[in-house]
């Protein structure tokens, strides 16, 4: 429960409980935005006091203040709001996560002062301090610094932004965008998307703009509102090469490299099954980009280790695992596949627990951080790739039945480690007893 999360339910103060309400949710993404807030906040309430006594509100927010007959205590702590919410309007000067929780903590004692004198049924309330519990699920992963573990699984998420209005882009550690290759695709014919108990089936066949848009069009959009991990996806060795260099601009936090694909130069070859093939494309794409080269393991072969640990050894920074497994399903009326491609990836909650297997394997096989992914739908499964080893989580397929999926789990993820007496994320990373 957040501090002004109550006043939802007294909608004779909605003239300022949602500015209230707002500078608690901006806190995790800009202090400075949270200050400018609380005193937007702390406007609209003491003019709130000057309608209860019917009296003729300024329009000077020290002035409202001076002569809304508070004790000298609250005043005090107003007028430092106001002070430094003119700082923050100027761009005098940058705020700290203390100086920001200060401000929404004097906001809480107008609201509260309000509430007492003037509303129905007061319930003293104790502000609880946002800092600790920002700090539990922060962490930071190959120098990119994540306000929660929790990605968003490319493919599952569009650019980020088209769950803008579901999720709080900037509290998540990073979106993995939709697969970008060098060439705009159209993707597969036929029916791409099936769902099967516990998960889905899915053969879009990387439907995409091509780099060059993304570039342009897309990545300008995105960038400053979360971490940017572009996922890549080629043909040869050389596409990744290309890739890398061209998406080694500002704005792009990391890539991870999508090595479930086929090797056209080599007969076909999947990348991601072939140890030699799989170096071979990491070599090329840290060879062209300064930024974080996480790459993606294929749940298909025989020891995923083996692939892991070539792919370390050629320069990889992190992993991320699992990708779908091959399914298929028939359609006993057509006796047909019911997908135009024949067969797709397997995700969703059926995978979890091999996924949960692979993080395991692999996290005692490299020393890299681990990204894991594969049927999380709760905090709980979350909680068992941290387990395993992982750093940080992906969520995917879970993405399509509940857009604010991630926003949960993270709640609730802070909850469970609350419940575990642990102060940071990074306490349960391979703390599986086996």
């Amino acid at each position: 429960m957040n501090n002004f999360s109550f006043l939802e339910d007294k909608p004779e103060y909605r003239s300022f409980s949602k500015d209230c309400i707002d500078a608690e949710k901006v806190f995790r993404s800009s202090y400075d935005s949270c200050v400018k807030l609380v005193r937007t906040a702390i406007d609209a309430a003491s003019k709130w006091i000057y309608a209860a006594e019917n009296k003729i509100a300024s329009d000077n927010l020290f002035e409202l203040i001076e002569n809304a007959n508070l004790d000298k205590n609250l005043s005090d702590k107003l007028h430092y709001c106001r002070k430094a919410g003119n700082a923050a309007i100027h761009n005098e000067k940058e705020f700290s996560a203390q100086e920001a929780e200060q401000c929404l903590k004097n906001l809480f004692d107008l609201v509260l002062y309000i509430d007492k004198n003037y509303g129905k049924n007061f319930e003293p309330r104790t502000f609880k301090s946002l800092i600790c519990a920002e700090n539990i699920l922060q962490t930071e992963l190959c120098g990119m610094k994540l306000n929660t573990p929790i990605f968003a699984a490319s493919g599952t998420f569009g650019f980020g932004e088209e769950f803008e209005s579901f999720v709080d882009l900037s509290r998540l550690g990073g979106v993995m965008v939709k697969c970008i290759t060098l060439k705009p695709r159209r993707g597969n014919d036929g029916i791409r998307i099936t769902e099967t108990p516990s998960g889905m089936l899915n053969c879009i066949g990387l439907e995409n703009p091509g780099v060059e848009v993304f570039l342009t069009k897309i990545l300008p959009r995105i960038k400053d509102k979360m971490n940017v991990v572009v996922n890549i996806s080629g043909s040869s060795v050389d596409d990744y090469g290309n890739l890398a260099k061209l998406l080694d601009v500002d704005g792009v936090a990391a890539i991870e490299l999508n090595i479930s694909c086929p090797n056209v130069k080599d007969g076909g070859i999947i990348f991601g099954t072939d140890e030699k093939a799989a170096a071979e494309v990491t070599q090329a794409a840290k060879k062209n980009t300064s930024k974080p080269v996480i790459v993606k393991l294929s749940p298909n072969v025989t020891d995923v280790t083996k692939i892991a640990r070539a792919v370390e050894n050629a320069g990889a920074d992190c992993l991320s695992l699992i990708n779908t497994l091959m399914g298929m399903e028939i359609n006993i009326h057509t006796w047909r596949p019911t997908l135009g491609n024949i067969t797709g990836g397997l995700s969703g909650g059926a995978i979890k627990p091999v996924a949960v297997r692979m993080v395991w394997q692999v996290a005692n096989a490299v020393k890299i951080p681990i990204i894991g992914m594969g049927g999380i739908r709760s905090a709980s499964d979350a909680a068992e790739f941290f387990l395993a080893g992982a750093s940080a989580v992906a969520i995917g397929t879970a993405n399509f039945a509940e857009p604010s999926i991630t926003m949960k789990i993270a709640d609730d993820l802070e909850t469970y480690l609350r419940s575990c007496g642990l102060k940071n994320i990074r306490e349960l990373v391979g703390k599986v007893k086996a």
